[in-house]
């Protein structure tokens, strides 16, 4: 038997593509400097991952963010290229969503520490702060959040889509940050105005996929749509017998 990268089905990496497609029509947050737009599709991208793993959610998260980028050019800023971050943004919730939070918090200190080679970003020092609140979120995860997303009770369900996402989003804009600050050359007094907005934005968006995700992580499982946890339970399984096999 041979392992598989990506167990969830073809249809719905599809459907969940083009839902984030037309999320993007969607504004959220405008971006202070450029002209342009956050959208819900922010949202929508990391709950790919909280739902059908960092792969497929990945490759959700980059069919319909390229899609997005073609039908809401307002929103996109960085070029041909800005669906790549709603990619590793998927990936980073899907992770965990799957308890390896060892892999998104070596994300965001490594992307952090990067911001600090550039003579601007070094100007602008307090910028990465704002990531700490990633790994804090890691961390909370890593310690108390084992059980959240397999609770029935709803409240937890919530936090713990809350906590995943938070991490998703926030690695998008460490990810966005350094592109900006590359392309763009923002002034240092810019990025310490939006100092106060971001963490505002950030949360926002957490809060949004952790309202949706939660009746579709109780939902989906009843019409047979294994997703989430679920999901990761028959990774773990189909892991078992690939190694047996081999």
């Amino acid at each position: 038997m041979k392992k598989k990268l990506v167990n969830t089905h073809s249809a719905l990496i599809a459907v969940w593509a083009a839902i984030i497609a037309v999320s993007t029509l969607l504004p959220a947050f405008p971006v202070i400097g450029t002209g342009a737009t956050l959208s819900v599709g922010d949202a929508i991208v990391v709950l790919g991952g909280i739902l059908f793993g960092p792969w497929a959610g990945g490759i959700a998260a980059g069919v319909g963010g390229f899609i997005g980028q073609l039908i809401a050019p307002h929103g996109n800023i960085f070029g041909p290229l800005q669906f790549t971050i709603g990619i590793a943004a998927a990936i980073a919730s899907g992770l965990a969503m799957q308890r390896k939070w060892i892999y998104p918090m070596i994300g965001l200190l490594l992307l952090g520490g990067v911001w600090y080679l550039f003579p601007l970003g070094r100007e602008a020092w307090a910028t990465p702060f704002l990531y700490m609140l990633g790994v804090i979120a890691c961390i909370i995860g890593w310690i108390w959040g084992i059980n959240w997303l397999t609770s029935t009770n709803r409240a937890s369900l919530f936090l713990g889509i809350f906590v995943c996402g938070l991490i998703g989003v926030l690695i998008a804009q460490s990810i966005g940050n350094l592109w900006a600050l590359v392309m763009f050359a923002l002034p240092a007094p810019i990025w310490f105005s939006v100092l106060f907005i971001s963490p505002i934005e950030r949360i926002g968006f957490g809060l949004i996929a952790a309202a949706i995700g939660t009746p579709l992580l109780i939902g989906l499982p009843k019409i047979s749509v294994p997703v989430g946890p679920m999901l990761a339970e028959e990774d773990i399984e189909e892991d078992e017998i690939w190694e047996d096999e081999n």
